[in-house]
This record gives C-alpha cells, sequence and structure tokens, in this order.
C-alpha cells in the first residue's frame, strides 16, 4: 500500500502545511464502482509525477509540506455514519489553520468537510466542478447521498459554483434557476473562456473564503476515463489550468477535495490526471501566496 503523498522527504522544506486525509468510501455508488480504489491510487501515482511545475516555475514539494493522515475506513453504517465519523475525525482540528487535501472515494465525503470549514466561515464558497450537480434532496433512501452532496451544502446557505455540470433532472435545473443568490452555474455548452469565468466567480463569491471540490468526472473522459459516471462534453485540463490561474491572487483557499475517481485495470491515465489536477491548484494557489 501506497501511504504518502508525493516525496514527503522533500516536501518538509514547504511553508503551507497541507493534511492529505485519504477516505476510500464507496457506499452509495450508483453505475461503476472502484473509488474506494481512488485515494491509493493518487497516493501510487504521486510518486511518478513531478512536483515541480515548469509553467509556474514552482515545486510544489518545496511550497507545501504534505502530511498524510491515515486512510479512514469508515466502521459500519451508510453515508449518515460516514459524516459523523467524518466530523468526530475533524473535531481535533481548527478550521481556521488546518488546510485539508481529502481524496475520495465518492462524493458524499465532501458535506463533512465543507461542514467543518463552515462552522469557521459562514460565508464560506464552494466551487464544485463535477458532471453532475448533486442537488437530489435525497436519493435511494439518504439525504447524504453522493447525489444529494450539493443539496446539503445549500441546506448550510453556502454560494456555490457549478462548474462543468451537464448531468441534472429537471428539478435540479429549475433549482438552479431559481436560485442566482445562491448557485452560479458555468454548463460546458456555454462555458466563457477562463479569464471570463474567474472575473465571474469572483463577482458572486466577493470575499469569501473557498473549497474547492473536485469531482472527476467534471472533466471530460476522453482525459478522465476512468470514474463510474463518464459524461462526454466535460471540461478540458487546459481551461481547468487556466482558471485557477486567473482566480488567484483572489479568495482565500481553506481546502480541497478529490473524489469519485475509479482507477482502471491496466490504465495509469485517470489517476495521473487526478494528481497534476490537485497539484496544478495547489501551485497556483500557494505560489500567489508568495507575491
Amino acid at each position: 500500500m501506497y501511504n504518502n503523498f508525493l516525496d514527503l522527504e522533500s516536501s518538509e522544506q514547504g511553508t503551507f502545511p497541507v493534511h492529505v486525509w485519504p477516505v476510500p468510501y464507496q457506499g452509495t455508488v450508483s453505475f461503476g464502482d472502484g473509488t474506494k480504489n481512488g485515494p491509493e491510487a493518487i497516493l501510487k501515482a504521486s510518486y511518478q509525477i513531478e512536483p515541480y511545475d515548469p509553467e509556474l516555475d514552482t515545486d510544489i514539494s518545496r511550497l507545501c509540506f504534505f502530511k498524510t493522515l491515515p486512510f479512514h475506513r469508515v466502521s459500519a453504517g451508510g453515508p449518515g455514519h460516514l459524516y459523523q465519523e467524518m466530523k468526530d475525525y475533524l473535531s481535533n482540528f481548527d478550521p481556521g489553520r488546518d488546510f485539508f487535501l481529502t481524496l475520495g472515494g465518492e462524493h458524499s465525503i465532501t458535506y463533512p468537510l465543507v461542514d467543518f470549514y463552515a462552522r469557521k466561515y459562514p460565508d464560506l464558497a464552494v466551487i464544485q466542478l463535477d458532471a453532475h450537480a448533486d442537488l437530489r434532496p435525497e436519493f435511494e433512501g439518504s439525504p447524504y447521498s453522493h447525489a444529494c452532496v450539493m443539496a446539503r451544502i445549500r441546506d448550510l446557505g453556502l454560494k456555490t459554483v457549478q462548474m462543468g455540470i451537464r448531468s441534472l433532472d429537471k428539478g435540479e435545473s429549475l433549482l438552479i434557476s431559481s436560485s442566482p443568490e445562491h448557485i452560479l452555474p458555468l454548463y460546458p455548452w456555454d462555458l466563457p473562456t477562463p479569464e471570463q469565468a474567474a472575473s465571474r466567480v469572483k463577482k458572486f463569491i466577493g470575499t469569501s473564503p473557498v473549497y474547492v471540490s473536485f469531482d472527476a468526472d467534471g472533466l471530460d473522459p476522453s482525459i478522465m476515463p476512468g470514474t463510474g459516471t463518464p459524461e462526454p462534453g466535460g471540461l478540458s485540463y487546459g481551461w481547468v489550468k487556466d482558471f485557477w490561474k486567473a482566480l488567484w491572487p483572489g479568495p482565500r483557499l481553506v481546502g480541497m477535495d478529490f473524489c469519485e475517481l475509479s482507477p482502471l485495470p491496466g490504465s495509469v491515465v485517470s489517476e495521473s490526471v487526478a494528481v497534476k489536477s490537485i497539484l496544478k491548484i495547489l501551485a497556483t494557489y500557494f505560489s500567489r501566496l508568495r507575491e
């Protein structure tokens, strides 16, 4: 088993501490499975990805100090039990100081993390990259399903930016269109330039701190085939990385997750793209803090 993110010996020089928390939960998947293997696949791929970003001239292993926490494996029960266990574990940390990079697992892992940070930042905004709106009030008998995570976040009264959404039912569509003060959708069929998108996001969230939830299927399956519910027409890696470059300097990033990776046997493409996507966010944000 791979237990570390990147090379921790070289990352001990980093200025900014990052808790890497693997949560291999797979309890409410509704199509393909394998998300329970996502965290270890990401950690394994991180050993092979260069921490130096030539575009930004930044070495993330020297910028951030990564501390990989033990895998969190739910002892019993469904997603409601997961929420309580994650909430209990997070009570040992300070949302004003501790930055979590959480590796899923399915998307239901996100709600307890957002709840954790919202206790410190009641004006917290969430940027969600996803193929699915995840705004169902309940799904298959649970309000904590992966298909409900953004509905639970909306219950907290937080502003959310939904990027790449292209699979939703009529009820979710009506909810988005009737909530312009709470939800900013950036649909892939009407996507502005990364610079225009970043400008709209900054205007929408104002001075609020930000939590990023990155669902693997937000990316197009041509570059991210390893996910349980792939949808064509997704975001490109180039568009997303240019969005981060345009967003920062900008709002404070308090934490993030990458979820719904379902690694494919005989391929390492998806987990490699996941690591690159994570590193691009961290390198862009933390390098700008030094400017």
